[in-house]
């Protein structure tokens, strides 16, 4: 059963104090709150100096569902690494890698693209976000009495190039996500990354709020801390109840570790 981070922060001061620690951070719904629009998602001045603050202390990694250039755009701070469309796109200073979702995957996205416009010109509220590897259809701002009719439609354009089996369909809040179908996510992603100079031989921390992230927390299992932003999950040791207590958690990091709330 997951724990209350503010709760039992033991391994995270013991991790900490060792010098083991990496950090994994998600994005929206994590750094940010969730905005209507993608575009409207601001990370706050004070949650970025803090952000900036933890680098120095730690391997630090955005991980994030957005494209690698949108991500790297919204947090500006070039000294950490960035994870992309889940884990597909990956650049540091010192290290870069794209992974190869194949010419059939690229070949029907492609195809996908012109059905999913034609939705967001149908249904007033609708927001297709190309970002070149995936393709998000938002739906947040959709009138709740038209999406079972949205999804009939979403289904019946989806549903041909879905079976041909290079695509596949995830979830993430209140939007559809068509994405590769290969081997790798956020946690391959972070897998991956521990390999790599700094971040080898540490122990990650990874904060994330949606189904996105269950793969990240799958791969962490006894290796690290993973926390799920919003409620408990199955697959998350760890949970905040709000987003809005990421931000005193991190600077709790940021300043050294501190012992536990009663």
């Amino acid at each position: 059963m997951a724990a209350y981070l503010l709760r039992h922060l033991e391994k995270t001061s013991s991790l900490s104090s060792e010098g083991r620690l990496s950090l994994f951070l998600d994005y929206d719904g994590t750094l940010t709150g969730i905005a209507g629009r993608p575009e409207e998602a601001h990370l706050p001045a004070r949650t970025m100096e803090v952000v900036e603050a933890l680098s120095l202390r730690f391997p630090l990694a955005i991980v994030s569902g957005r494209s690698l250039a949108d991500i790297k755009a919204r947090v500006g701070i070039d000294s950490i690494v960035y994870a992309g469309n889940h884990g597909l796109e990956i650049s540091s200073p010192h290290f870069s890698m794209t992974y190869d979702i194949g010419r059939e995957a690229r070949s029907a996205l492609e195809s996908m693209r012109p059905a999913l416009l034609g939705l967001e010109r149908i249904f007033p509220g609708l927001l297709v976000e190309d970002k070149a590897l995936t393709l998000t259809v938002h739906y947040r701002l959709l009138d709740p009495a038209l999406f079972e009719v949205f999804k009939d439609a979403f289904d019946l354009a989806a549903g041909a190039v879905l079976r041909g089996g290079f695509l596949r369909l995830t979830h993430s809040r209140k939007a559809f996500e068509l994405r590769a179908n290969v081997g790798w996510d956020k946690g391959r992603a972070l897998e991956w990354l521990l390999e790599r100079p700094f971040f080898k031989g540490t122990a990650p921390l990874y904060m994330g709020d949606d189904d996105t992230d269950v793969d990240a927390y799958r791969s962490i299992k006894s290796k690290g801390i993973s926390v799920n932003v919003g409620r408990a999950a199955d697959e998350a040791g760890y949970f905040l109840m709000y987003q809005k207590e990421v931000e005193p958690f991190l600077k709790w990091l940021a300043r050294g570790p501190l012992r536990s709330a009663a």
